[in-house]
């Protein structure tokens, strides 16, 4: 019996597992460290996170908010991110799935200040360049720091894309 998820129900349904056990890994995670020392990136500057095709970068979007681009994400079908933030100067962060991703499941934490973690899975491969997700904050007082501290994208079997 072939388990390896190359058409077989009982595959597939071990790709899904494992989708969703990266979203629920990544709904419980702490707050991974201090903003402050891994916040690189003013929000009025781009940050970036390269794989071999794809790569999402994290583009200020003129009211205070944030961006999430991916590009050349032909054949994602799985991203998990953490954005840091200066939490001196942004709060309460609200995520919202941008049109590049609508479909998929999304699931966000944005629980500890200073960092905000997403992830979405998709039953179907992602194509193209698009927004990924939107991030606004209700408090800006003035320009804060914000960057990629991690990103993953995984293919429709679950195998980490380069």
């Amino acid at each position: 019996m072939d388990m390896r998820g190359r058409g077989n129900k009982r595959g597939n349904w071990l790709r899904i597992a494992v989708l969703l056990g990266m979203a629920a890994v990544l709904w419980g995670c702490g707050n991974g460290g201090d903003a402050a020392s891994t916040a690189t990136s003013s929000a009025s500057q781009s940050s970036t996170a390269a794989s071999k095709n794809a790569f999402v970068s994290l583009v200020p979007s003129g009211d205070g908010g944030l961006i999430i681009q991916g590009n050349n994400m032909n054949g994602v079908a799985g991203i998990a991110l953490t954005i840091t933030y200066d939490s001196s100067v942004l709060a309460a962060p609200t995520v919202t799935q941008g049109g590049l991703t609508a479909g998929s499941v999304m699931a966000t934490n944005t629980q500890y200040a200073g960092t905000i973690k997403l992830a979405i899975v998709s039953n179907t491969a992602l194509a193209g360049n698009g927004e990924i997700a939107a991030v606004s904050f209700a408090t800006v007082n003035g320009i804060g720091n914000a960057s990629l501290a991690s990103v993953e994208l995984i293919d429709g079997n679950g195998v980490a894309v380069p």
